[in-house]
């Protein structure tokens, strides 16, 4: 006799399937729409329990904004799921961001970029990244300023190890439709004009935009790889999760 299925695994699989079917609609009726969006699941609100269960699901794309939290989860979390930085990097925690990740969203000022190159440089390595760019009008989220693109990226050419993948933003929260769609589209401006300008070897195309709030805009606006939470965990007892 086969065990009961794992409510867990069915809420995480209904959540995800809803997420997804809801990416694909806005994807396909934008004439923006990117011809793929990556899922990446934010788990910083769950139990280290979580990634066995993600991993069991078909999740492969993690986020963790804290170097520490993920320095301390990688290690038990099944080997196979690819590990993304979301949130800032102080540039005394660099060394540890290499360790804990492997993609970064959040590369915000060519200080931060010359530490990360250096470290990078010792090892031969490479690392994929995000430039975040301050899209919207909210003094609170950081990056550079959508007029500063051009030059940092001039200026980035000269750090081989760190490989441009795109662009980041963070839309202002409690934002209206319009503020929110002003803010990605700002954001694909940005990448448009930089691949324009065809800066480096590899054109900077990707779009990291869009939570659980307002993914679909963001999809309907261009984004290629989408950063959701919420969305995902619906449904699962608070009594499971892990205080922010």
């Amino acid at each position: 006799m086969s065990p009961p299925p794992d409510p867990l695994l069915a809420i995480l699989r209904a959540n995800l399937a809803g997420l997804d079917a809801r990416i694909e609609a806005a994807r396909v009726r934008s004439p923006h729409g990117a011809s793929a969006v990556e899922r990446i699941v934010v788990t910083k609100s769950q139990p280290a329990a979580i990634y066995g269960p993600l991993a069991a699901v078909g999740v492969r794309a993690v986020a963790e904004n804290r170097v520490q939290a993920a320095v301390a989860r990688r290690p038990g979390a099944p080997a196979d799921l690819v590990w993304h930085g979301i949130g800032h990097l102080q540039r005394n925690k660099a060394r540890g961001a290499l360790e804990a990740f492997d993609v970064f969203h959040a590369l915000d000022g060519l200080a931060l970029a010359g530490r990360l190159q250096d470290l990078l440089a010792a090892t031969g390595r490479t690392w994929p990244v995000y430039l975040q760019v301050h899209a919207s009008e909210d003094p609170a989220k950081g990056g550079f300023d959508p007029e500063e693109v051009p030059a940092a990226l001039q200026e980035l050419v000269s750090y081989p190890s760190l490989q441009i993948l795109g662009f980041m933003t963070m839309a202002a929260e409690a934002a209206q439709e319009s503020e929110l769609r002003r803010t990605f589209r700002t954001l694909r401006d940005v990448r448009d004009d930089a691949v324009a300008r065809g800066v480096g070897t590899t054109p900077p195309a990707g779009l990291s935009m869009g939570m659980s709030a307002d993914f679909e805009l963001a999809v309907e606006e261009g984004a290629t790889a989408v950063r959701v939470g919420r969305a995902v965990f619906d449904g699962i007892p608070s009594t499971t999760r892990e205080p922010t």
